[in-house]
């Protein structure tokens, strides 16, 4: 049963692997270009000798050279989710729908047996699969994630753990869906929304809960405390003294403050206040910034903890599984 197993997933075993290559390609290509466009416009040196705030120009100029490719981040993003609605949800149900079920269960196998040996092969190449992907990404994303200072960003499904982990589930939910529809297709589209709910929940609802956020506290002004930590901001409000919030993402809204600040009673688009009526009434009010975020060493740590609610998700899928597959009449 178990060399029936793997033969059973050596087309699949070659789509992926072309799937990888292809993505390893272009890793390999434009990893290279921005290596150089990194190196050669000066960047490099200027982010190890000098402050971020600095190097404004040339990151926004590397930022432009490379904009094109966020057209790829989607469909990065959903590879493990293809994974499992091309591998996990017709692993059973096309069994079931052919029939074919039937001659392996007067073969001797159980239930149970052949649900493990088919299942056990889909998890391992999802396994693989992912660790290649990940390693592929780290290699790939190492000058973005220098120049970006952002791994908690856009690129942190493609990092660490995570792309693992969301393979296997995204293959354990496919198994579950099969066994529960019993039809390929309609398998293969719930796999699909699952897996984007799922990931779409943990990204924007639990992420960031995954720790108590910290607070800073800092005066206000263009100067970012947190630049070059790696961390993640949550929040970054202006507030008063009193704590009255006057500006959102490190912006100030001085419309409203003129009851507070006569000076600038008469301010308007067309007769804008003076600078130092402003930096007065910013010095009375006690304007200041209060930033909620995630350290950058937490990386890690949010990482290993979405890995395994992700895996946690994928063994409740295979119990739901194995449930379905009892149930099931022969």
């Amino acid at each position: 049963m178990l060399i029936v197993s793997l033969r059973r997933f050596r087309l699949e075993s070659v789509a992926i692997a072309g799937g990888l290559l292809a993505v390893g390609m272009l890793a390999l290509v434009t990893g290279r270009m921005m290596s150089d466009e990194y190196h050669d416009s000066g960047l490099a040196n200027c982010l190890a000798t000098s402050s971020r705030s600095s190097c404004d120009g040339l990151i926004d100029s590397f930022g432009n050279s490379f904009s094109s490719l966020q057209i790829l981040i989607l469909p990065l993003v959903l590879l493990p989710a293809l994974l499992g609605a091309f591998v996990g949800a017709p692993l059973i149900a096309r069994e079931l729908e052919h029939g074919t079920h039937r001659f392996l269960w007067t073969q001797g196998i159980t239930r149970r047996r052949w649900l493990g040996y088919m299942a056990g092969g889909a998890l391992g190449l999802a396994l693989v699969a992912g660790a290649l992907y990940s390693l592929i990404a780290a290699v790939w994303l190492d000058i973005t994630n220098k120049v970006t200072d952002d791994r908690f960003g856009q690129m942190y499904d493609f990092q660490g753990l995570v792309p693992i982990a969301a393979g296997v589930f995204a293959v354990a939910v496919g198994i579950a869906c099969g066994l529960i529809m019993r039809r390929t297709l309609p398998a293969m589209i719930a796999t699909i929304g699952i897996f984007i709910v799922v990931r779409l929940t943990t990204a924007i609802v639990l992420r960031p809960h995954f720790a108590a956020a910290k607070t800073l506290e800092t005066e206000f002004g263009p100067d970012d405390p947190l630049s070059g930590t790696g961390a993640w901001v949550l929040s970054r409000d202006t507030v008063t003294a009193d704590g009255l919030v006057i500006g959102r993402e490190g912006s100030l809204n001085i419309s409203g403050l003129e009851r507070y600040c006569p000076a600038l009673d008469n301010a308007s688009p067309m007769n804008p206040p003076r600078e130092g009526d402003v930096q007065q009434c910013l010095e009375q009010l006690g304007v200041h910034s209060v930033i909620r975020y995630h350290p950058g060493n937490r990386f890690w740590t949010f990482q290993l903890i979405e890995s395994g609610l992700m895996l946690a998700l994928a063994g409740v899928a295979m119990l739901v599984a194995a449930r379905a597959l009892n149930r099931r009449p022969s």
